[in-house]
């Protein structure tokens, strides 16, 4: 193998391509391939989120199934039509004496808005009758208490004093462990 004369070479006059593929596949031969790959890489993913969705879907009609029979049984009850209509005639007592009650209570309060717009005239009329006669207006301002206001500290207290007597002030919440004892 030292000399060029021992190498054989092969001149082939066609040439042939590197990978060797099937160009007139048919298509569900292809399809089925296709899916067979994605089983292959997905297939457990693939049978949970079957399994989980079948599970949903029953769990789903069987809920929907439910509220219709529920539905239905409201809707066909087994009251007969005379105690319906007792029913619906004691819901009807039931809101009329709700109302009554609302139209007292507003009827009261219109009242009393009354009854006060009636005094707030009066005390005008009053008024423009005291400053005809030369008394001069009422005065509208409020009359001072005459009682002191009361306060929660004391007459003395001064805050730059300290406590005072109370014997108060800082004092830790933690326990000092350096003062000994214990233990």
């Amino acid at each position: 193998m030292s000399s060029d004369e021992d190498v054989i070479i092969d001149h082939d006059p066609v040439e042939h391509p590197p990978v060797l593929t099937n160009n007139n596949q048919p298509f569900l031969t292809s399809l089925v391939s296709s899916v067979w790959k994605i089983f292959e890489g997905h297939g457990y993913l693939i049978l949970i989120g079957a399994i989980v969705t079948y599970y949903l879907y029953q769990r789903t009609v069987d809920y929907l199934e439910q509220k219709v029979q529920s539905k239905r049984d409201g809707s066909q009850s087994n009251l007969s039509p005379e105690e319906q209509l007792n029913r619906l005639e004691a819901m009807r007592r039931a809101r009329e004496k709700l109302q009554a009650e609302v139209d007292a209570a507003a009827a009261v309060e219109a009242e009393k808005i009354r009854e006060r717009e009636e005094q707030q005239r009066q005390e005008k009329i009053e008024d423009w009758e005291r400053h005809k006669k030369g008394m001069g207006y009422r005065s509208k301002t409020s009359k001072p208490t005459t009682e002191p206001a009361k306060t929660l500290k004391a007459d003395n207290f001064n805050p730059l004093m300290g406590h005072g007597s109370s014997g108060g002030g800082f004092r830790s919440s933690r326990p000092n462990f350096n003062r000994g004892g214990g233990g």
